[in-house]
């Protein structure tokens, strides 16, 4: 277990108010090729969700843990309208307003709240969605019981989860795509250099798949699956030409893969970047 802050108000709130000072656009989003890692991760997993819902008769969407509303600018974006977005920090909704304007697509609700306790009516919601919540929480158990009560009868839940894990977990890819950081990495080891350095001192925690299913499951969710999720590991650094290399593979990778199965990004080898947590009511 990591020994960082569980996540809070003012930490949340200067992790988007960055973004802010700089930039409201959201750089996660895109209606055209990724062309950064963080598109590219954000575009599969929304066209994922996308996918899992397309034969569902779904109304009403809930992005609890939203940030800046990445998933719910794709939703909307798909003629999905009845969303509503709710975070414990203001910051992010100010950086969605700015995107969900400058793309001209509906503006969703907006709910300041604890997504413990967000004080909405129970089976509210059709669907609840996040990206990287619930790795937040030394207790994502109360999170998840949240979300069962506000969601209606045969609702789902699409939660990816991106553990703390450790840098041998994509070796292959890193001796493929920067092997002189396998060499950095190890001098640094040896010199006792090595830590890695969390300017948000927000915690991570480290829980495994099988944890999340069991939590999960006791809650009363229904055909519970916590999926090795994502393959594709940024490995490079940003900006650099081995990283556009890196991205132009992954994403065709990925586009000769999506068609054969669902989710898309769902990978069984042992690189997987994330979890991805599915449920129903």
């Amino acid at each position: 277990m990591s020994s960082k802050e569980q996540g809070s108000y003012d930490g949340w709130n200067n992790v988007w108010g960055k973004q802010s000072e700089k930039e409201y656009l959201n750089p996660m989003y895109t209606e055209e090729t990724p062309k950064t890692i963080f598109q590219f991760w954000q575009k599969g997993y929304a066209n994922d969700l996308l996918e899992m819902i397309k034969d569902r008769s779904y109304k009403t969407f809930c992005e609890l843990g939203s940030g800046r509303g990445t998933t719910s600018m794709y939703l909307s974006k798909n003629g999905y309208t009845d969303i509503t977005m709710v975070d414990l920090a203001e910051e992010g909704f100010k950086v969605a307003e700015y995107s969900f304007q400058h793309y001209g697509l509906p503006l969703p609700k907006m709910k300041l709240a604890n997504v413990e306790q967000t004080d909405f009516s129970a089976n509210s919601f059709d669907c609840i969605y996040n990206i990287g919540l619930l790795e937040h929480f030394e207790d994502p158990s109360k999170t998840l019981k949240e979300a069962y009560r506000l969601l209606t009868q045969g609702g789902l839940i699409f939660m990816p989860i991106v553990p703390e894990l450790p840098f041998s977990k994509a070796m292959s890819l890193r001796l493929k795509y920067n092997p002189i950081s396998v060499v950095k990495y190890y001098v640094k080891a040896v010199l006792g250099k090595n830590k890695k350095q969390n300017e948000t001192g927000i915690l991570r925690t480290t829980y495994n798949k099988a944890y999340y299913e069991k939590i999960t499951k006791e809650l009363g969710y229904k055909n519970v699956k916590c999926l090795a999720y994502n393959p594709y590991w940024k490995v490079t650094e940003t900006g650099s030409t081995a990283e556009d290399k890196m991205l132009n593979e992954y994403i065709s990778h990925y586009n000769e893969n999506k068609e054969k199965q669902n989710p898309s990004l769902l990978t069984t080898d042992k690189k997987e970047l994330c979890y991805l947590l599915i449920g129903e009511k």
